[in-house]
């Protein structure tokens, strides 16, 4: 247990934000008080205390990813000189398999471990404490860096959230989703994806079945229009909105103006390296950056996008209240440097060299050594651009440098490693144990589309791990700079208005 002084932005109902405020973490990972507005707990009188040096805030949450393809750079097809319309067409398009795809599916089939650790980290940098989009294949343990939405289990047994990424065309389909709602489980659904209006049928499927309820997340919703936004309202239900992935692909976006008008709970999501950025704080600059072209949302409204909103969608599921800083709540908490901007405004235009501790369920996992070194002394050092922190895997063998090394022995030499997937995966196909031989193995298998798994299908053979040739890329920095604007500038797909990202970086 400890005690962490400083500026609390609790993001409760009132929006309290308390200076000279403390928040009482337990050994149970939860939150025991938030002071001065609970009373002080017993048993703190030899806790350590902290302090912050600046805005306590709750930990970030990610409601829209694809964790595996979070190693990859921004991707632009060369033959495509307009947008696309809809998300069923750029999972076709010529370069899409060789630069996304296979790419994905031979790190997950080969150094899944290090894949996930690595992705784990650039979010945890930038602040994020619990992310959605967890791979298919091997289930993470909960806790091992950052929250993982889709599989988090908050120490139980209990599957609490069913995901779709590929969008059901029939009622048949989404049956057993239907079922697991009806249940009381969490429900995150890709929905309208794209600007062609035909795809509001994806979101009148969901209604056709009654899944448009408090436990509906779902994502994108760039097609739908005021009386969807209405029956989601009625329905308490969630909508994520991913702009830069909506703008890069579709030069166009959610109504989230519209969804607003309505009332509907709008969360934020930094969907995937391919199309997203590179966490969801920068995420919530693009936010920025649209809203100071539409005036809709105050300073409050768009940091509660990652923190209290989507934490009302997840509570609903889980059993712990998440991103507010109350008692009984999962002590999941971000320490942002203040800046002269205020409290809001703080968060809004903070980068990663601004984020000084993260502490998910109660345990300090990265920061400024200053900060982890009495909270979580095995930490090791990273190198996050320039920047010198700490983090703490969990486990004193792995380091930012271990996890690394496991990716790039992939790099050198992806056809040794595919071959060698091909031979694991054999193996487990032919004990008929692939399902559990898969998670036992930790490969970790690709949740957007993959036109060569297809087409290996459709030859008559099993779809092996990892296609030949590959040619993997560079890992993606930890931090955003220089070369990544220099990419976003060259997109004319969203007219420029991403290129204002830069303007954060300083």
């Amino acid at each position: 247990m400890f005690v962490l002084r400083g500026t609390v932005m609790t993001m409760r109902s009132g929006g309290d934000v308390l200076s000279g405020g403390a928040v009482y973490v337990g050994d149970d990972g939860l939150i025991a008080a938030v002071t001065p507005l609970d009373p002080v707990p017993a048993g703190f009188g030899n806790a350590p205390r902290i302090t912050a040096g600046g805005l306590i805030c709750p930990g970030l949450i990610d409601l829209h990813n694809h964790l595996m393809y979070n190693s990859l750079p921004l991707w632009t097809e060369p033959s495509r000189a307009v947008p696309w319309t809809s998300h069923n067409q750029w999972g076709r398009a010529p370069t899409y398999s060789s630069q996304i795809s296979q790419p994905a599916r031979l790190l997950g089939a080969t150094a899944g471990r290090a894949l996930l650790r690595y992705v784990e980290t650039r979010a945890i940098v930038g602040g994020t404490t619990s992310i959605q989009g967890n791979p298919r294949g091997a289930v993470p343990p909960d806790n091992d860096l950052i929250r993982n939405v889709d599989s988090e289990k908050l120490g139980t047994h209990d599957d609490f959230i069913r995901v779709s990424t590929l969008v059901a065309d029939n009622a048949a389909a989404l049956a057993p989703y239907a079922a697991a709602v009806q249940a009381g489980r969490g429900f995150i659904a890709h929905s309208a994806e794209g600007s062609d209006p035909k795809l509001r049928a994806e979101f009148r499927l969901l209604a056709d079945v009654g899944v448009v309820k408090p436990q509906l997340v779902a994502i994108h919703g760039g097609a739908l229009n005021a009386d969807d936004f209405a029956a989601m309202k009625v329905g308490n239900s969630s909508l994520v909105w991913s702009p830069f992935s909506n703008l890069w692909l579709y030069g166009a976006t959610a109504d989230v103006k519209a969804a607003h008008a309505a009332g509907v709970r709008l969360c934020l999501g930094s969907d995937w390296g391919p199309s997203g950025t590179r966490t969801v704080l920068w995420e919530l600059k693009v936010a920025d950056l649209w809203n100071k072209t539409q005036s809709v949302f105050t300073d409050e409204e768009l940091v509660r996008m990652l923190t209290s909103n989507p934490g009302e969608a997840l509570s609903g599921v889980w059993p712990r209240p998440v991103g507010r800083l109350e008692p009984g709540a999962l002590a999941d908490l971000v320490v942002v440097r203040r800046s002269a901007a205020g409290t809001y405004r703080s968060v809004i235009e903070a980068t990663e060299s601004d984020i000084r501790l993260v502490v998910v369920g109660g345990r300090a996992r990265y920061g400024l050594r200053s900060l982890m070194t009495p909270l979580a002394p095995a930490a090791t050092p990273i190198k996050v651009g320039r920047l010198s922190r700490a983090i703490d895997y969990g486990d004193p063998a792995v380091t930012w440098k271990t996890v690394v090394a496991d990716l790039e022995r992939i790099r050198s030499d992806p056809a040794g490693a595919s071959a060698r997937a091909a031979v694991t995966f054999a193996a487990l196909i032919g004990d008929g144990v692939a399902g559990n031989g898969l998670a036992d193995s930790f490969v970790l298998l690709p949740d957007m589309p993959a036109p060569e798994v297809d087409d290996e299908i459709l030859r008559g053979g099993p779809a092996t791990p990892s296609p030949e040739p590959v040619t993997i890329p560079p890992l993606e920095p930890l931090t955003t700079g220089t070369a990544w604007f220099d990419t976003v500038d060259a997109n004319p797909f969203h007219n420029g208005l991403l290129s204002g990202l830069r303007a954060y970086a300083g």
